[in-house]
């Protein structure tokens, strides 16, 4: 588990236009300085009574060079068969699908998920039938799973994040900070929009979150990040005044269960690498699509343009291969320039596993090489490896 204190450093700034408080009459004045919380990480708890101060590694950087390994998954989605199969004697549990990845989570400094789904008590849960696109809604279990796993960061900006309003992103962002998760691209209602900017050993990453299209969604939505060109560049340049090292840019576009990636997706990766991202991370198609590298002023911009499902009920095959994306940076102790030295990824297949439904399985060469599953995770990796290729990032 982590044993590194992580600083939240939160930037509040205007909308273009308005801030979500302004519009409700309040104050929007943007503070004289970065409002400052020091956070435990979330895989120190499974629960918000769990933590404690005492879990903190207050240990200062040196002024050598130093390093960090995040790690980057897809969309975590809470659907009916999931809810079902996570059932037992009318509690739900989570902590199994995470089992036999969970060395990988761990591993990492900072891990980072796009939470597509509500944790909104008092609505349903996600429904078996529905017509049109489901309303995505599941117990707080379904939180401390992923705490459990190792998830510092819960990216919150899909087409989901509106389906019971307000109330639905008041009550689940509540969930999410109890459960000690840093989280972006969607605010509460009344709070103003803020980036995330985490100091993890004295490399500051920012994590910034967009989504093309919201289901559901009033003609004037606020709360949530809607992409736009202009708005990303503002927000970038925010984040590196406050003193960003490195900037990783989730967004969730495209179509769904293709490999096709369209050409409004690759307009809106030039112009976010162009903006002063680092990495773009792609999610919403529900499974992978290829990657590319996007040359800029600042050097090559890698876009995985999606990552696929990490955890779903997603029948086709299509939706069960996903991946881990692997970051090692490296900060220059005296230069205070930080590369990124090393991106891998991971290929991951969901599905059953010692009885259990929706395990999450990774599909490298050394779990392969001691599974019992070997047959169905080198299928995987073989499609996944595909579409993905190995110009980018090399496959473990």
């Amino acid at each position: 588990m982590k044993r590194l204190l992580l600083g939240l450093i939160c930037i509040a700034f205007l909308f273009s236009g308005c801030t979500t408080a302004a519009a409700r009459g309040e104050g929007s004045s943007i503070p004289d300085a970065p409002l400052v919380r020091t956070l435990i990480p979330a895989g120190f708890a499974t629960a918000p009574a769990a933590r404690s101060p005492a879990a903190l590694d207050e240990t200062q950087p040196d002024s050598g060079p130093q390093s960090i390994k995040i790690s980057a998954v897809g969309d975590l989605m809470c659907l009916y068969a999931q809810l079902s199969a996570a059932r037992e004697n009318g509690v739900y549990g989570f902590d199994y699908c995470y089992n036999e990845v969970k060395s990988r989570i761990t591993g990492a400094d900072i891990a980072i998920g796009n939470l597509e789904t509500l944790i909104a008590k008092g609505h349903p849960y996600t429904a078996r039938h529905y017509t049109g696109n489901p309303k995505i809604n599941g117990p707080e279990t379904f939180l401390s799973a992923a705490a459990g796993c190792g998830f510092d960061v819960l990216v919150n900006a899909n087409n989901h994040i509106f389906d019971y309003k307000y109330d639905g992103i008041n009550k689940t962002l509540q969930k999410v900070e109890e459960y000690g998760f840093l989280h972006t691209g969607a605010y509460a209602q009344g709070e103003e929009r803020k980036q995330l900017v985490i100091d993890v050993k004295g490399i500051k990453i920012a994590v910034l979150a967009y989504a093309d299209h919201i289901n559901n969604r009033p003609r004037n939505v606020e709360g949530v990040n809607v992409y736009k060109e202009s708005l990303v560049k503002s927000d970038i340049a925010e984040a590196k005044s406050a003193g960003a090292d490195f900037i990783i840019v989730y967004i969730h576009w495209g179509k769904e269960r293709t490999h096709r990636v369209t050409s409004a997706q690759k307009k809106a990766a030039k112009a976010i690498a162009e903006a002063g991202a680092d990495i773009i991370l792609g999610s919403h198609p529900h499974c992978t699509q290829g990657t590319a590298l996007i040359n800029t002023d600042h050097g090559p911009v890698p876009v995985f343009y999606s990552l696929g499902n990490f955890l779903s009920s997603m029948g086709a095959t299509i939706c069960k291969d996903s991946i881990i994306v692997n970051m090692t940076l490296e900060k220059d102790g005296q230069t205070g320039e930080t590369k990124l030295s090393s991106l891998t990824y991971t290929p991951t297949f969901c599905t059953s596993f010692s009885g259990r439904r929706f395990v999450i399985l990774p599909a490298d060469l050394s779990y392969i090489a001691q599974s019992g599953k070997a047959k169905i995770l080198k299928a995987s990796r073989a499609r996944t490896i595909r579409v993905l290729g190995t110009k980018v990032a090399q496959p473990l």
